[in-house]
C-alpha cells in the first residue's frame, strides 16, 4: 500500500478525531532506505523504507499501526532517554500491546506485529498471540496482554525495564529489529519540543480513555503503563494557572492581556465617544481619535507550595512530571513538610528533595504572610492542619488559593475557605 500524506491524515482523523492535533502533525512524507522501517521527526516529517512498506504494509490497518507506533514512541523518552537496547525493547513492548489491545479495530489486533515478529523468544514480547507459556517471559507477557485484576501483580514501566534486564542478556536483543528509528543520531530521534509532546499526549490520553470506556475486561495494567508515559508530558491546564498568576512573584509565566491606546487618523476606524458626539452634532473632525486594543503579554509569577512530606513520596514522580512542562516559566518553587524551603525549579526536576517527615499547613500560612503573597497554589494530599490564628491571618490578608489534591483525597479543610479544591487529574489535559 502506497504511503501518502493524504492517506496518513485521513487514517489518523478517523482514528483520533478530525480536530485532533495528531491528525495534522505529519506534514511531509519521504522515502528513505537508510532507515530500517520508518520514523517521524519532531518537525512532522515521516520517512520510511520502501522495501519494508512494500512487504508489510498491506492495508490501512497496517499503515495505522506503523504511523501510530511512531507517534507513541516519543511519549516514552522519559524512560529510554540515553538508554540501551533493553529499554527500547521495553518501550516498544508496551506500545505494541497498547495498539494491539486498546486500538484493536484500527490495527486489526496488531496484524503488522504478528507478521513482522516471531511468536517465540524475545520477539514474542513485541506482538499479540505469542507462544510464551512456560517460558521465562510468560509472566511479563501476561502483564501486557492478559486481563489482570490482581493489582498487586501490576508493574510500572520502570519495573518492566528492570524485569527485562534480569531476564535478558543484551546480546539477545541486538538482532531484534524494532519498528521506527532508535538510533540517537538520526533526525527522527532529535529532541521533541515540550509543546508538541504535550499536544500529542493530550490527544492520545483522550483517545485512550474513549477506547477504555468501550472495552469490557480490558487489561488495566496495560492502560496504567501507557497513561504513566503520557502523564510525563501533560501539564496543568493553562487557563487554571492564568487565574493564579501574581505580581508578588516574578517568573517567566506569560500573562495575556489587552492594552488600550489612542491613535489619530483621518478615517474613523474605532472613533471615540467625543468623535461620535461631534458627528451627531453635524461636525466632522479633521482627525478621529481611534481606540485601538492590542494583545500583549507581561511576565508574572506562580506561587506553588508542594507537599514533600513522607506520606507523598509515592506520588512525587507523577506530580513532578506534571510540573515539568513549566520548567521554562517557573524559576522557583516552595517545598514544605513542617517548614517551607524555596528551591530553584530545576532542582526539583532533578529529584533532589529533602523533607523533615511531618506535615502542617502553618508553615505555609506563615510563609504567605511574610512574603505578602496574594495568591498561592498548594499541591498536597490534604492530610495536615492549620492553627485558627493562622487561618484568621490569611483571611485578613485576603488570600486566594487553589488547592490541588492527589492520592484520591477529597477534602482539605484548612484551605477550603480560601478558594477551589480540585483533584490533580481533573485539571490536567
Amino acid at each position: 500500500m502506497r504511503i501518502t500524506l493524504e492517506t496518513i491524515r485521513q487514517i489518523l482523523k478517523e482514528s483520533l478525531g478530525f480536530e485532533s492535533f495528531s491528525a495534522g502533525f505529519i506534514k511531509t512524507v519521504e522515502e528513505n532506505d537508510q532507515v530500517p522501517t520508518a520514523g517521524i521527526s519532531p518537525e512532522g516529517k515521516l520517512i520510511y523504507n520502501s522495501a519494508f512498506v512494500e512487504k508489510y504494509i498491506k492495508n490501512k490497518e497496517d499503515m495505522f499501526t506503523l504511523i501510530f507506533h511512531e507517534l507513541l514512541h516519543p511519549m516514552f523518552n522519559h524512560f529510554i532517554f540515553k538508554s540501551g537496547e533493553i529499554e527500547n525493547l521495553a518501550a516498544d513492548a508496551v506500545i505494541n500491546a497498547v495498539i494491539s489491545t486498546l486500538f484493536s479495530v484500527e490495527s486489526r489486533s496488531g496484524n503488522l506485529f504478528t507478521q513482522f515478529y516471531q511468536p517465540k523468544g524475545v520477539e514474542g514480547l513485541l506482538r499479540p498471540e505469542s507462544c510464551l507459556s512456560r517460558s521465562r517471559f510468560e509472566k511479563t507477557y501476561q502483564r501486557l496482554y492478559k486481563n489482570n485484576y490482581n493489582s498487586s501483580e501490576n508493574i510500572t514501566t520502570g519495573e518492566l525495564i528492570t524485569t527485562l534486564k534480569v531476564l535478558l542478556d543484551t546480546t539477545e536483543v541486538t538482532n531484534v529489529v524494532l519498528l521506527g528509528s532508535h538510533n540517537s543520531t538520526s533526525e527522527t530521534s532529535a529532541s521533541w519540543s515540550t509543546e508538541t509532546l504535550e499536544k500529542l499526549a493530550t490527544d492520545l490520553k483522550k483517545a485512550t480513555k474513549e477506547k477504555v470506556s468501550k472495552l469490557a475486561g480490558y487489561n488495566t495494567n496495560l492502560t496504567d503503563l501507557f497513561m504513566e508515559a503520557l502523564q510525563t508530558h501533560i501539564s496543568i491546564k493553562r487557563q487554571i494557572l492564568q487565574k493564579m498568576a501574581t505580581n508578588r512573584k516574578i517568573d517567566r509565566f506569560k500573562e495575556l492581556f489587552q492594552r488600550k491606546r489612542i491613535t489619530t487618523s483621518p478615517i474613523p476606524i474605532y472613533p471615540s465617544k467625543r468623535d461620535l458626539v461631534l458627528l451627531s452634532a453635524g461636525f466632522y473632525p479633521g482627525f478621529f481619535h481611534n481606540r485601538i486594543i492590542s494583545p500583549t503579554t507581561k511576565n508574572r509569577g506562580l506561587v506553588i507550595y508542594l507537599d514533600v512530606s513522607g506520606s507523598v513520596n509515592d506520588y512525587l514522580p507523577k506530580i513532578i512530571s506534571v510540573l515539568r512542562n513549566l520548567k521554562n516559566e517557573i524559576t522557583s518553587i516552595f517545598l514544605f513538610s513542617n517548614k517551607v524551603v524555596e528551591v530553584p525549579f530545576k532542582t526539583l526536576l532533578t529529584g533532589k528533595i529533602k523533607t523533615t517527615g511531618g506535615t502542617d499547613f502553618d508553615c505555609i500560612a506563615e510563609s504567605i504572610i511574610e512574603q505578602q503573597f496574594d495568591k498561592a497554589i498548594i499541591i498536597t494530599d490534604g492530610y495536615a492542619t492549620m492553627k485558627t490564628e493562622n487561618k484568621k491571618n490569611l483571611h485578613k490578608h485576603k488570600l486566594l488559593s487553589l488547592t490541588i489534591l492527589f492520592d484520591k483525597a477529597q477534602k482539605c479543610a484548612a484551605f477550603e475557605s480560601f478558594g477551589d479544591i480540585v483533584q490533580l487529574d481533573d485539571i490536567t489535559h
